[in-house]
């Protein structure tokens, strides 16, 4: 038996073995992908790729003959169950061991941000909802399920979570984001990374989209970055760099932009420099669909494909996906000079490597499902995410809804599933390939209303979109048909509906108005991968129907769904209540319903802060004092801020005690509070830790979150949190690049939101400055008692 078939061989062993007996062709094979539709007969075929304008040149045996690197997506972004997916993978997989020279396995990845994205699997509730619980160990367990449903159908990768801070709501791919702070987007981010990947990292999670993709400008889907590396290392980077050093994360994608005039998918200094030789990194990294093509067609930093190729894979990349449009060019890219042979040995080593780990070379084939993806345990995950992430930002008492309470329900969303649902769930993702988008995929807000309270009127009142289809010209290869296109916006501006709609609102106690936006990527919705906004006004003419309600007289409960806020215009003055469900899932109506009657008690608190205005954009709260933040206009700012959210019960602070005043560089500080639920319902309170630099030698934001607690409290209980911060999380980028702790004074502040502080602390760290080594103290510890 050759050493790389016998697994009681180590890892660099058959690595080794393996190797020494691939042609150049087989080591080549190993760079890229095939994104097929595969058939349980062997019958594969061509996918008309979304991301490439290159016609097909070669027939599907001959992509194969020589093995592969990995298959994009197949169950995803076409309609085949758990079953039959599996048999036709299994016959690829059959024919790459079997028929193959060598027998390498190829590793399948599908997309599983918001549940696995594949007919069958959970429409778990948006990215930004997992943000918005505060509840790592809860994002923790979805994950764990999420992978579960993967492994199911013979994934061995996932393209998630994505990292980006959130900076610019008008980016389409906000609803992809956890939060504008990078330490809740790290915690978050790693908690999600070790439940897919689990503790044996038999499935590996990919990191996206690295780095600073939120911040691109004007919100713009791949619009440039222009950053600096202090600012990108401390806000942008630090997630990264928790979920690798402290989630194992296997894989890395880098994102579509240019930092500086410098495309990710082509810079040693992210992929090779930082990401390797500094954090130690020893997964894949892997290319956005289509990256690599860009440097050429869109960057214009590569002068070919061949230069490209060898540009993204000197670089430190190890993989193309979701094909092999530039990885075929290798050979070419050896001619020129452009790349050599020790650096392909060196990345197929990689490769091997990775699936030797995933005992793919043991285990190729994935069992036949024999149960579905989703069960009871997925049920009751998905209800709890929703419930814990929805937001009650307004309340002057009428919520909760009595049970007798006549309800007028209007609103374009107050229907539609989807309108539940985010860009990268199954069902929203087919509109991209021309899918039939009316089937009923989960209980809409209308159909959980009428199953807990008197409906007495529904009423749609205006559309979000007038259709919505494929094909819009603003895909990464599209560059000529984006600048020759003469299409028409399809969000609706029909305003006739709205007058019959609201008259219904008399006979009721109450109106419950819908509003938001419809997920779907490229402009099939209002809100997604390349759907981003020039406004943060309500899609179409949905204001109009909130005003004419709040004309009635009648109380309005206003209830926002989607994946970015909006301003609200004189609702956020009049309307008796304002509630955000974000996009919550396939058990999303169902928990925005029992928060409103009641049932559960509102926990989130929001993770992005809502602009008071377009004109307050990019807003978020860790701003530096002479940024966004700074209140010199009456529309800057913002009214509700990050971290804030109300409760149907009521939280006291007091006795908040601090350790000790003076520190050296290697202590904790250890602070700690009471929290008193003082009201008549259980509840939860996210208790948050907030440190400023009171001086520095670089300007540094007035204040950033450090630590973070939710907590369940019955009625009068009293809990004690305690904080155990290390001196190290107070750290920043110098002059020199070298993440530093600088002495002196810091406040520390203790509060219920960034705005609503309740306890405030000053420290003092010795004189000097400290460079942090590679294993820095990146974690809060926070104790319950």
């Amino acid at each position: 038996m050759c050493i790389y078939k016998n697994k009681n061989h180590t890892t660099v062993e058959r690595v080794k073995d393996l190797l020494s007996k691939m042609t150049f062709e087989e080591k080549v094979a190993q760079l890229g992908a095939q994104w097929l539709i595969l058939d349980e007969s062997g019958n594969h075929q061509e996918r008309e790729l979304e991301m490439s304008n290159n016609s097909a040149n070669r027939t599907v045996k001959e992509k194969l003959m020589h093995g592969l690197g990995q298959i994009a997506r197949p169950l995803g972004t076409h309609t085949v169950g758990a079953k039959k997916g599996v048999i036709a993978l299994n016959k690829l997989q059959k024919y790459l061991v079997e028929e193959t020279r060598l027998g390498i396995p190829a590793i399948p990845h599908e997309e599983c941000l918001v549940g696995l994205m594949a007919q069958g699997g959970t429409l778990y509730p948006s990215s930004l909802n997992y943000g918005h619980t505060w509840n790592p160990e809860l994002i923790e367990k979805v994950a764990e399920d999420i992978g579960r449903q993967a492994r199911a159908v013979g994934a061995k990768q996932g393209l998630a979570p994505v990292l980006d801070v959130s900076r610019d709501v008008r980016w389409g791919r906000t609803e992809e984001t956890l939060a504008e702070d990078p330490y809740l987007v790290g915690m978050m981010a790693t908690s999600y990374v070790k439940g897919l990947q689990g503790k044996d990292r038999d499935f590996m999670a990919t990191l996206k989209h690295y780095v600073g993709h939120s911040a691109s400008e004007g919100a713009r889907n791949h619009a440039p970055v222009n950053l600096g590396f202090r600012e990108l290392n401390d806000t942008f980077l630090l997630p990264f760099e928790m979920a690798v050093k402290l989630g194992n994360a296997g894989s890395v994608m880098p994102a579509y932009h240019d930092i500086d005039g410098e495309p990710c998918h082509s810079s040693n200094y992210l992929m090779t420099e930082i990401l390797r030789n500094q954090w130690g990194f020893d997964g894949l990294i892997v290319a956005d669909y289509g990256g690599i093509e860009l440097l050429s067609e869109h960057h214009a930093t590569a002068e070919d494909r061949v230069d490209a190729a060898a540009q993204a894979f000197n670089a430190g990349l190890d993989m193309e996906l979701p094909d092999d449009a530039c990885t075929t060019y290798i050979a070419q890219a050896i001619e020129r000079g452009l790349i050599n042979q020790e650096k392909i040995d060196e990345i197929v080593s990689r490769i091997l490597s990775v699936k030797f780990e995933l005992g793919l070379f043991e285990n190729p084939y994935t069992p036949v499902p024999t149960e579905s993806l989703h069960n009871e345990i997925s049920e009751q995950l998905a209800y709890q995410v929703a419930s814990e992430s929805i937001v009650l930002l307004k309340n002057d008492g009428l919520l909760p809804l009595a049970e007798s309470c006549k309800v007028a329900l209007l609103g374009a969303t107050a229907d539609d599933p989807l309108a539940l649902l985010g860009g990268y769930s199954f069902p929203v993702h087919l509109i991209l390939s021309g899918h039939d988008s009316t089937e009923r995929v989960a209980k809409s807000i209308k159909e959980a209303f009428e199953e807990r309270m008197s409906v007495i009127d529904y009423q749609k009142g205006c559309d979000i979109l007038t259709e919505r289809h494929g094909g819009a010209p603003v895909f990464p290869g599209d560059v000529d048909m984006a600048i020759a296109q003469n299409t028409l916006s399809p969000v609706s501006k029909d305003t006739s509906h709205i007058e019959s709609a609201t008259s219904s609102i008399q006979g009721a106690d109450v109106a419950v108005v819908c509003v938001g936006d419809l997920a779907g990527l490229f402009q099939t919705g209002t809100i997604g991968e390349g759907s981003d906004a020039d406004s943060l006004d309500l899609p179409g003419v949905q204001q109009q129907l909130l005003d004419a309600a709040l004309d009635s007289g009648k109380p309005v409960v206003v209830l926002v769904t989607g994946g970015r806020p909006y301003c609200l215009g004189r609702a956020e003055d009049e309307a008796a209540a304002i509630v955000y469900g974000w996009a919550p899932g396939q058990r999303g109506a169902d928990a925005i319903a029992d928060v409103l009657t009641g049932v559960i008690n509102p926990s989130g608190k929001l993770t992005i802060s809502i602009p008071k205005n377009v004109g307050a954009v990019p807003y978020f709260y860790n701003h530096k004092l002479k940024s966004a933040g700074t209140p010199i206009a009456f529309h800057f700012g913002s009214r509700f801020n990050f971290g804030f959210g109300l409760s149907y019960t009521s939280f006291d602070y007091s006795n908040s005690t601090l350790v000790k005043s003076d520190y050296d560089f290697d202590e904790s500080v250890t602070i700690s509070v009471d929290i008193t639920n003082t009201g008549h319902r259980a509840g939860a309170e996210i208790v948050q830790l907030y440190a400023r630099d009171k001086v520095c030698s670089v300007v540094r934001p007035v204040k950033e979150l450090k630590g973070f607690k939710k907590l369940y409290l019955e009625p009068g209980e009293t809990k004690t949190v305690l904080f155990s911060l290390p001196i190290d999380m107070l750290s920043f980028t110098d002059f020199s690049y070298q993440r530093v702790v600088e002495g002196g004074e810091f406040d520390l502040m203790l509060g219920r939101s960034s705005q609503e502080i309740e306890a405030r602390h000053t420290i003092k760290v010795k004189p000097g400055k400290k460079a942090l080594p590679k294993e820095w103290e990146m974690v809060c510890e926070v104790f319950v008692k």
